[in-house]
């Protein structure tokens, strides 16, 4: 008799109808995120190549304690969840490392001090909230008091980024920081 664990894998829904998370207990990077396509060099993550292998999945991003899933309209969650799944417990039980970092970071040391608040408020406010949906931003820059953001994950083809971005995100960088008037998806 096997004594041992199962890999818990749970299936999250997000706002995107097109992309799903697949909770886990284990860490799969350390911090941040990486997003992939079945078009990127995946080298660099064995992750990636297992579930990017599974037909109809055309995007993953990888997060600390979650991955998410985009699939293609032609594909429909019942027949790919379940493979997506059986392909997380294997990778979890192989012990091999999700992403090998690549150390591609903003230093926050290097921006001024406006760049530094607003990045602040990016990490603790505005990315928790947007990880629970299965996605994440990448900052971009900020310029002519436009702030630059990329939208990756469940949020990069979801019906309410929009929404998010504007009513979220802008929102609260214009109200907590005067020199900022926008905030531009990239």
């Amino acid at each position: 008799m096997s004594s041992e664990i199962p890999i818990r894998v749970d299936t999250v829904p997000t706002p995107n109808p097109n992309a799903i998370m697949l909770r886990v207990q284990e860490t799969l990077v350390a911090s941040g995120t990486h997003e992939y396509t079945p078009d990127d060099d995946l080298k660099s993550s064995p992750l990636a190549q297992a579930l990017l292998s599974i037909k109809g999945i055309e995007l993953i991003l990888i997060a600390p304690r979650f991955v998410t899933l985009r699939k293609s309209e032609d594909f429909e969650w019942p027949d790919i969840a379940p493979i997506a799944k059986d392909a997380m417990r294997e990778f979890l039980g192989s012990s091999q490392m999700a992403v090998f970092e690549s150390g591609e970071q903003i230093d926050p040391a290097q921006l001024g001090a406006i760049e530094q608040h607003i990045l602040k408020l990016l990490n603790e406010e505005i990315r928790p909230a947007i990880a629970m949906d299965g996605g994440d931003l990448n900052y971009m820059g900020f310029e002519d008091g436009v702030v630059k953001v990329q939208m990756i994950g469940a949020c990069g083809s979801c019906p309410s980024a929009t929404a998010t971005l504007k009513m979220g995100i802008e929102r609260l960088l214009v109200e907590e920081v005067p020199e900022v008037r926008a905030v531009e998806q990239v």
